[in-house]
C-alpha cells in the first residue's frame, strides 16, 4: 500500500476514534442539529484550506487568509449599506477583488522574491487597513455594525433540508481540489515546485505562475467564504476572520500537508478540516476553560506535526532500505 494511502487511513482513523470518544461522552454530540452546525462551521474554514494546501504543497505559506477574508467581507457590507448595486454585482466585485488579493501575494513572493511568510504577513496588514477604510461609519466617524438584511445573503447562510448551502459549496470545492491536483498539469506542477524548485525549474516548469495561480485561487477562496460567513452572522466587522489562518493552516497540517512541500493533498485537508472541528466542537460540550480549552488544541496539534514527522522518516527509511535490498539482490544474481 502506498504510504500516502496509509496516511489516509491513519487520520481517517483517528478521526472516528475522536469522534467515537465525544459521541459516548456527550449526549449531545451526535444529534441531528449539532452534527450539521459541526459541518457549516468547519466549512468556512475548509473552503480556504482547500486552497491553501496547494500553496502549502509548493512549500509555501499564507498568513493573509483571515484578514483577506475580512476585507472581502468589508466590503459587501460597505457595497449593500451606500450603493443599489445588484446582490450579484457586488458578490462578483467581492470575487475578483479577492482573486487580486491572492494575485498580489503571488506577485510579491515570485516576482520581488520576497519569502512567502513575509510577504503575506506584510498583505494581512494591508487587508486589515483596506477593512478599516471600507467600514461602516457614523456621522460621528465611529465604526457602525450593520445587520445584513440583503435576500440574497440571508439566502446563502441558509440551508437545503438542514444541510447549509456552505457545507454543499465546501464539499463541490473540495471535489474540484482533489482533481486539480490529481488529474491535471496544475496539479503536477504543484507537487514538482514543491519536492524540488530548481528541478521543476529546470524541467520547464514555470515556477513563478504555479505560485501565482494557487495563490490567486486562494484569495478567490477566501472571498467565497467571506460570502458565506456573512450570510451566517448577517453582519461584517474590519475584525472578521481575525485568527481564521491559524485554524485554516492548522486544519491543512494536520491533514498530512507537509510544510517542506511535495506532499499531501486535499482529501486529507478535509479530513484535517474535519479533525479540528470535531475537536472544537466536543472539548466545547465539556464547558471548558477558554484556556484549557486552547491550550488542548495546541497540544493535539503539535502531537500529530510529530507524529507526521516521524511517521514521514520512517517511510523514508523503510524506502531507502527496501532499495537497497533490490540491488543487493541484482547485484548476486
Amino acid at each position: 500500500m502506498r504510504q500516502e494511502s496509509i496516511r489516509r487511513l491513519i487520520s481517517v482513523g483517528l478521526l472516528s476514534v475522536l469522534i467515537l470518544i465525544f459521541g459516548l461522552t456527550s449526549e449531545y454530540f451526535f444529534t441531528t442539529n449539532n452534527i450539521f452546525t459541526l459541518l457549516r462551521e468547519c466549512s468556512t474554514i475548509g473552503i480556504i484550506a482547500v486552497s491553501v494546501s496547494m500553496v502549502i504543497i509548493t512549500a509555501g505559506i499564507d498568513l493573509s487568509t483571515g484578514a483577506l477574508v475580512g476585507f472581502s467581507a468589508m466590503l459587501c457590507a460597505n457595497l449593500l449599506y451606500y450603493t443599489n448595486l445588484p446582490s450579484g454585482v457586488i458578490i462578483l466585485i467581492a470575487l475578483v477583488v479577492g482573486a487580486l488579493g491572492g494575485y498580489l501575494n503571488g506577485v510579491l513572493v515570485t516576482v520581488l522574491r520576497i519569502p512567502d511568510f513575509i510577504a503575506t504577513l506584510s498583505t494581512q496588514f494591508l487587508f486589515r487597513g483596506l477593512a478599516l477604510i471600507f467600514a461602516i461609519r457614523t456621522a460621528t466617524g465611529m465604526i457602525s455594525n450593520k445587520v445584513i438584511d440583503n435576500r440574497t445573503f440571508l439566502l446563502l447562510g441558509g440551508s437545503i433540508n438542514g444541510v447549509y448551502l456552505v457545507t454543499i459549496a465546501f464539499f463541490v470545492i473540495a471535489i474540484a481540489g482533489q482533481l486539480i491536483l490529481k488529474r491535471t498539469k496544475l496539479g503536477v506542477y504543484t507537487y514538482a515546485v514543491g519536492a524540488n524548485c530548481k528541478s521543476a525549474e529546470l524541467s520547464g516548469i514555470n515556477f513563478g505562475r504555479i505560485k501565482r495561480t494557487v495563490f490567486t485561487l486562494t484569495g478567490l477562496c477566501c472571498s467565497i467564504s467571506a460570502i458565506f460567513l456573512m450570510g451566517k452572522i448577517r453582519s461584517a466587522t474590519p475584525e472578521t476572520g481575525i485568527g481564521l489562518e491559524f485554524d485554516v493552516i492548522a486544519a491543512v497540517v494536520v491533514g498530512g500537508c507537509a510544510f517542506s512541500g511535495g506532499r499531501g493533498d486535499v482529501f486529507g485537508t478535509v479530513i484535517g478540516t474535519l479533525f479540528m472541528m470535531v475537536l472544537t466542537n466536543g472539548i466545547y460540550k465539556y464547558n471548558l476553560p477558554t484556556a484549557v480549552q486552547l491550550i488542548i488544541k495546541g497540544a493535539v496539534i503539535v502531537a500529530m506535526i510529530i507524529f507526521d514527522s516521524v511517521y514521514n522518516k520512517y517511510m523514508e527509511e523503510k524506502l531507502v532500505r527496501r532499495k537497497a535490498l533490490e540491488e543487493e539482490r541484482k547485484a548476486a544474481v
